[in-house]
Formats: structure tokens, sequence, C-alpha cells
């Protein structure tokens, strides 16, 4: 057998590994392109189970719209309403509990006040006095039992009955709901406009302008000062305003010794006055007293005076005898007289 003749291998051409590499790149896109195909059909598959949902929902909202093709119904918007619960517009479950809560507090405050017979109003000729009256006294109870602001109108109004509570109830749909609740001046002023007519507001705005302490003590005047302001609100606006209209209207001796300081608030041009108005009483009074017992000692001199003249004249004459002489001296006379007459009768 002949010997095998050794042959080289000639090698690969350059063209053909490129081309066995360039196959498993495009395979590998082929696999990538492939999965992504997937991807998108899972996800087409997904719109559309989407899509059919919604359009199950809008069917759902709208049932008389059955008919209206899927097209229609993907483009369509559904309205809040159906989403929103109609509960929504009412008050939560917190603004209902918040309610009752404050419910239950206001009428303990209620109970607790009625406990104490607080004065009625009636509205039945009701003149300025009486309004103050009553006023005033709803403000005393107020203080004693430490009514809270937000209280005192509704307590008050609790007190109204016949005239004045359909007044009340008049006076509460006027006012706008949106409002704020009434504080308590402003329930004074709405009280005092009702059943204080203007005639008697411009009287006792003169009457104010005129008013002067004269011959009143000066808690008399501070009673009335005060009694006009309460009654035509809007004459002082604030307490410098009262302050200086208080201390006009003081006397001038007074006045001098108020002024002077220049105090800027009421209470204290009211301390004041009282003050001053104590050291003139105490003054006055110790001036009458020394007047007083300057015309004791006057009286008492003119009585020791008047008992020495009537002593003095009763006393012994120093010529006892002279002076008893006289009487027989005019006797002898006489009688030498008389007889001479009868002798020459004869």
């Amino acid at each position: 057998m002949p010997p095998r003749r050794a042959t080289r291998s000639t090698p690969a051409s350059p063209s053909e590994v490129p081309e066995q590499s360039g196959s498993d790149e495009v395979q590998e896109l082929r696999a990538q392109v492939s999965a992504l195909v997937g991807a998108m059909q899972r996800q087409g598959e997904h719109i559309k189970s989407l899509q059919d949902l919604m359009s199950r929902q809008a069917m759902t909202a709208a049932p008389g719209s059955q008919d209206v093709p899927v097209s229609e119904a993907l483009t369509f918007v559904p309205p809040v309403p159906p989403i929103v619960p109609p509960v929504v517009s009412g008050p939560s479950g917190s603004d209902v509990t918040a309610l009752e809560a404050e419910r239950a507090r206001f009428i303990k405050v209620l109970e607790a006040f009625m406990r104490f017979n607080p004065p009625m109003f009636d509205g039945k000729e009701a003149d300025l006095w009486v309004v103050e009256t009553w006023l005033t006294a709803m403000e005393a109870l107020f203080e004693d039992i430490y009514t809270l602001e937000r209280d005192k109108v509704p307590l008050a109004a609790h007190c109204f009955e016949k005239d004045a509570q359909i007044w009340w109830q008049k006076a509460k749909k006027k006012r706008a709901s949106n409002l704020s609740p009434l504080t308590w001046e402003e329930f004074r002023e709405m009280l005092f406009m009702e059943y204080f007519p203007d005639s008697d507001k411009r009287k006792m705005k003169e009457d104010f302008r005129k008013l002067r302490q004269g011959n009143r003590s000066v808690r008399e005047y501070e009673r009335k000062f005060t009694h006009l302001v309460n009654c035509v609100p809007g004459m002082v606006h604030t307490d410098r305003d009262r302050a200086d209209c208080f201390e006009r209207g003081l006397r001038p001796d007074i006045f001098r010794t108020v002024n002077a300081p220049k105090l800027k608030t009421f209470e204290e041009v009211l301390d004041r006055a009282l003050w001053v108005e104590r050291g003139n009483a105490i003054a006055r009074d110790e001036r009458e007293s020394f007047e007083r017992e300057r015309e004791r000692e006057k009286e008492k001199k003119r009585t020791t005076s008047g008992a020495g003249g009537q002593s003095s004249s009763k006393r012994p004459s120093r010529y006892p005898r002279s002076q008893s002489r006289y009487p027989e001296m005019c006797d002898m006379r006489r009688k030498s007289s008389t007889d001479g007459l009868s002798t020459a009768g004869r």
C-alpha cells in the first residue's frame, strides 16, 4: 500500500469567519425581536382587557347608553356624581360628633342658667328704662355664673317671650347665614334699635351733650353718664373718648384736680374724681366744724358778758346815804310848799 502523501490543509478564507459570527448575531437579534413582539402582544392584550373593563363601567354608569359603540364608550368620561357618594355634601362623621358634643354642652349651660330664674322680657310697652334694666340684670347674672361670650346671646334669647320672641325670630331670619354669630354688644344695639325710637335717641344725645355734674355726687353723675352712653351706642367710640366726655362734665373744683395729670382711661378719671370728691368733702366738713366751734365760742362770750351786766346792777351802791336823802329832801320841800299855800289861803 503506497504511503499517503502529506497534504497541507488550506486555511479557511477570511470571508467565512464573519459569515458564521454574523449568523450568531442575527439569531440573537431575532430572539430579542421575538421577545419584544411577545411583550407587545401581552401588553396589547392587557390594554384590550382594560378597554373592555372601562366600557363595561361606562355601560353600567349609563344604563340608557347600552347601544353606544365601544369606541364612543371609551371616549366617554363618566360624571363625578356617580363616583362620589352623596354623603360627601353633608356633614362628616366627625362634624356630626362635634355638633352633638356642642349641643350637649349648651344644654347643660342652659339648665344651670335657668336655675337662677333669669328675668323674662316680653317686649310689650317696653321703653328705654325697661330694656336697660333687663340688660343690666342679664349682664349681672352672666358675670355671676362666669358665662362665656359665645353663650350670652343664646341664653338671653331663651328669656324672650310673646312680642319679644316674635321679633327675635324675624331678626334671625333677616341676618345672613354666612355671618359670624352675634356678639353681646351687637345684640344690645339691635335691641335698642328695636325698642328705642329715633326721637328718643336724639333727645338722649342732646341730654348727653349738656350733661354736667352740677349738684350731683360723682357717683350719681357717673350713673347718669353711663346710662346715657349705654342707651345711645355710638356717642363714644373708645375708652379715651368716654374718659374725656366724663371729665368735661365734672364740677370746676373737681375738674381742675382731675385734669392736671392727663389721665387716659375712664376708670382712672372716675377713681380720681371720687378721690377728689372725698378730699373736698373732708375739707368742707372740717371747715364747717371749725365755723361751728367758733360760733359756739362767740355765743359763750356773749352769754358770759350778759350775765355779768345783770349781776353788777344788783350790787349795793357805794353811797347809800346820799341816795336815801334825796327822797326825804323832796318830801320836805313838797311839804313846806304845801304848808305855805295853805297859810296864804287863810
